[in-house]
């Protein structure tokens, strides 16, 4: 492997973007070389502006964030993906979503739909049409091509790992798989939530076939100091049968609409709310696709995107 990085690395030296982009993926992943956002970006942008379009998107998307340790810059962000759509069809149909979005210059949305309470105990709230129906298509079909089977933290190592409580296929969309449409949608719900983007973890988006579900539990995690106060749930088609929320502690079950979104609070003041429990009714026939984004107590950066190195 390192004969490989000395390839690669040589030629990005020699300005092959493939090469950069590769380098900047390696940064990223943390292997073979060690994560370095900050370096990421800086080749992410070279390859970009040297006509890789993923490099410019993924490019995009870390300045929006404010990855590798420089302030977020969202008007920037757009700028520079409105440049990659000039030649680039991806980057072109992620403009025309964000055409459609009155938001403001910092990409958070001019208005928002009402929430509206669905349980007292546990405390849920229903929020009609957060996503229009062309935002849920996108956010779908961006997590497609990356679905595998869903995984849950176990209790006593801390590590994910295949559990029969969950059953659905399930994609992550952090930073370098997301796109600024998602970046624009997590700060939607981190509006209508009264939350920070960056208390958010990445957004998840799971698909359920015929008889799979989420059986009984709570979205906390043991022993976690920052919590996962709020759990946010996105449905993204219709048309399926069965696969309803249901909350036992409130006996009640839920089905939204293209687009409706539900808002669990998870915690009590510093405590679980056990109540919060909630389960995922096996789908009967069709497919169930939701996203879901967790929401932390306070700022939540797992890979240090946000961080800055010192001067040495």
């Amino acid at each position: 492997m390192k004969e490989a990085v000395g390839l690669v690395a040589a030629a990005a030296r020699r300005g092959d973007v493939h090469a950069m982009h590769q380098l900047a993926l390696w940064h990223v992943y943390g292997e073979p070389l060690s994560r370095d956002f900050g370096v990421a970006r800086r080749l992410f942008e070279l390859a970009g502006t040297s006509g890789h379009s993923a490099s410019a998107i993924i490019h995009a998307v870390f300045v929006a964030l404010g990855a590798g340790g420089l302030p977020p810059d969202w008007s920037r962000a757009v700028d520079l993906l409105r440049a990659a759509a000039r030649t680039d069809r991806a980057a072109a149909a992620q403009i025309s979503l964000l055409d459609a979005m009155p938001l403001t210059r910092i990409g958070t949305p001019k208005f928002v739909p009402e929430v509206r309470p669905l349980s007292r105990r546990p405390h849920v709230e229903v929020i009609r049409n957060l996503f229009s129906n062309v935002e849920c298509a996108h956010v779908a079909s961006l997590a497609q091509p990356r679905l595998a089977p869903s995984v849950v933290v176990d209790s006593t190592t801390g590590r994910m790992m295949q559990h029969p409580i969950r059953t659905s296929d399930g994609a992550v969309l952090g930073p370098i798989q997301q796109d600024l449409v998602i970046e624009a949608l997590n700060r939607r719900i981190a509006t209508v939530t009264r939350t920070s983007p960056e208390q958010g973890e990445p957004l998840g988006v799971l698909r359920y076939a015929p008889g799979q579900q989420y059986r009984l539990h709570h979205d906390c995690l043991p022993g976690e100091s920052n919590q996962r106060v709020l759990t946010v749930i996105v449905y993204l088609n219709d048309g399926y049968a069965g696969g309803r929320t249901r909350f036992p502690g409130a006996d009640i079950e839920f089905k939204g609409r293209v687009g409706d979104a539900i808002v669990i609070a998870n915690t009590v003041g510093d405590l679980v709310d056990q109540a919060s429990r909630h389960a995922g009714l096996p789908v009967e026939t069709g497919e169930k696709w939701v996203c879901t984004r967790w929401i932390r107590a306070r700022d939540f950066d797992p890979w240090g995107m946000r961080a800055t190195k010192p001067n040495l």
